[in-house]
């Protein structure tokens, strides 16, 4: 079996490129498009929890701020606007008086429903050939976003 070169790490042009893509594509697919409208407006802190709170409902704040990178007082602020926005559910942790899980209510699972749909009619309009690319891709990126720390 012959020796393997490694692969050289990419350089600082191609780091910001990809950065700057994937920024154009999150632009793109911002929720706050006016085919959204009537979905519940959210501040980013907000988005960036009621994600994780759908990604894994049940999760404490503790959990949300440590799976976000956001400070527990910016957690705490945004989960009070959503349960009085009426889209996240606090329930008592059984056998822990002291701590709750959060869970997304139906509504906030309506308002997913129309951002996953926005964001598929969105991306069915790039040809085949290049989604099957950025599908394939996304394992890579999720790897990516993993890794990444502020």
């Amino acid at each position: 079996m012959p020796p393997t070169t490694p692969t050289p790490p990419p350089s600082t042009a191609q780091l910001v490129a990809l950065a700057d893509v994937v920024l154009d594509l999150a632009h793109q697919l911002d929720t706050r498009h006016a085919d959204l409208r009537d979905v519940v407006p959210l501040t980013g802190t907000e988005v960036a929890v009621i994600r994780e709170i759908h990604r894994r409902p049940r999760s404490t704040p503790s959990q949300i701020a440590e799976a976000t990178g956001l400070q527990r007082s910016n957690v705490s602020t945004a989960i009070r606007s959503l349960v009085a926005g009426g889209l996240v559910l606090r329930e008592q942790v059984t056998g822990n008086a002291r701590s709750v899980a959060l869970v997304p209510t139906e509504l906030a699972e309506q308002s997913v429903a129309r951002i996953h749909a926005y964001w598929t009619a969105l991306l069915e309009q790039v040809p085949a050939d290049v989604l099957a690319e950025g599908v394939a891709a996304t394992p890579a990126l999720a790897r990516i976003a993993g890794s990444v720390s502020h």
